[in-house]
């Protein structure tokens, strides 16, 4: 595939690296990372921005009154937005209103990264990265006050092994349904490399959870570049997942069809060249995507965002 879907950039000031975006219920405002330098290569700040319209891109500090220098991994639900913040020299799940105000930490977080909505009405909670013991992270489902639901949703693959890894990304309606980064641990791999991961899907089995990959032909006991992907989302309707990889050069965009499994992810972004695009998410109509990039001639990423209802 040659053609890609034409990019729409939303951010192009080159003097900050503008990172994993979260669009708002309505599609038309977005959250994102903003890393400023003390110079070209030391990072000085990460803070959260904020563009109200799209059409109309300015982008602004999203939260008030929080000093915290790392502001990270946003992810946003009607009118609340679930976020990571530096705080006390940990880094914690907190929660903040649509306006960037009503801070509100939620307990049991320490470690815990890349928090995303878990709902299942009339539950509400979060699935996050559980990195407390970095070579073995797993995905851990808490209700909204931080009560720990079920410890870990990654569980083993069908060899027994257990299996690694978080960048969770929860089906609509189904929150113990999850995708995400991960890799099976065995005799000659037991901690975790995140350049290894393939895109998993996990499935209740009895008491415990069973997760295979995503790409049914992805070998289990040796990891394959082939099949490498990453930072999964989950499409509204659930029949489709997007994700980053760098399977074929640098990385790119994928969108996989859950309810086609024999055939190949659709590319969708430019893996060539100097595109660097990742962390995708969906827009509520489930037709476009965003996702953060870099300009051509620009050193640093910015945020776009794509139309792929030719691809669904």
């Amino acid at each position: 595939m040659n053609d890609y879907p034409s990019l729409n950039w939303i951010t192009l000031e080159g003097s900050f690296n503008d990172y994993r975006p979260a669009i708002g219920p309505d599609g038309k405002a977005v959250v994102f990372e903003r890393t400023s330098y003390a110079s070209e290569l030391r990072p000085l700040s990460t803070k959260l921005f904020i563009v109200h319209n799209l059409n109309k891109p300015v982008p602004q500090l999203f939260l008030n009154n929080c000093d915290s220098l790392q502001q990270t991994r946003p992810a946003w639900t009607d009118d609340t937005i679930a976020l990571n913040l530096e705080h006390g020299g940990n880094l914690t799940v907190w929660t903040v209103d649509a306006t960037g105000n009503n801070l509100k930490q939620i307990k049991n977080t320490i470690n815990c990264i890349y928090p995303q909505w878990a709902i299942n009405p009339p539950f509400k909670g979060f699935v996050v990265m559980n990195s407390k013991q970095p070579s073995h992270p797993r995905s851990t489902l808490l209700d909204v006050h931080g009560n720990i639901i079920i410890a870990n949703m990654n569980g083993k693959d069908i060899n027994g092994n257990a299996v690694l890894g978080g960048m969770p990304a929860v089906f609509p309606n189904k929150s113990k349904l999850i995708a995400f980064a991960g890799q099976a641990s065995s005799e000659g791999n037991t901690s975790y490399n995140q350049n290894e991961n393939y895109i998993f899907l996990n499935v209740e089995d009895g008491k415990e959870f069973l997760s295979m990959p995503m790409e049914p032909l992805a070998n289990l006991n040796h990891p394959e570049k082939c099949f490498q992907g990453r930072a999964p989302a989950v499409s509204p309707d659930g029949n489709y997942i997007a994700f980053e990889s760098n399977r074929d050069g640098c990385y790119a965009i994928y969108l996989f069809n859950l309810s086609k499994p024999e055939n190949h992810p659709v590319r969708l972004t430019d893996p060539t060249g100097k595109l660097n695009a990742q962390h995708p998410k969906f827009f509520p109509n489930g037709s476009k995507l965003i996702f953060s990039a870099i300009y051509p001639g620009h050193i640093h990423n910015s945020i776009a965002w794509i139309d792929i209802s030719e691809y669904l």
